[in-house]
């Protein structure tokens, strides 16, 4: 997966800007917002592959640390942790599984 990070995608530089992506996204666009499938890699190395809607993470996602090991997988509700998920530790050690409500763990 190495490869991954050196992804360069072919959505205008000014879009991926205006949305926070600033490197690269591959996937279905309306509006020129990210909204379907689609996956994108941010400046910092985290990659999100999910859903999207109004350019927004929403619906089933996995967003991956910069080292590339999976850092949430769940689901998203405007931009936001939402519902069930499972986030872990750098490490790939499990960290909460659970509901989430507005981006926290509801313990």
């Amino acid at each position: 997966m190495d490869d991954m990070k050196q992804y360069k995608g072919s959505t205008k530089k000014e879009v991926l800007q205006k949305h926070g992506l600033s490197i690269a996204y591959d996937g279905d666009l309306d509006a020129g917002k990210p909204h379907g499938k689609g996956k994108a890699y941010f400046k910092d190395g985290r990659i999100y592959d999910g859903e999207w809607k109004d350019g927004k993470f929403e619906g089933h996602g996995l967003l991956y640390y910069g080292n590339l090991t999976l850092w949430y997988e769940g689901e998203w509700k405007n931009g936001k942790r939402e519902g069930f998920g499972k986030s872990y530790y750098e490490d790939g050690t499990l960290a909460f599984e659970g509901q989430w409500k507005d981006g926290k763990p509801v313990k």
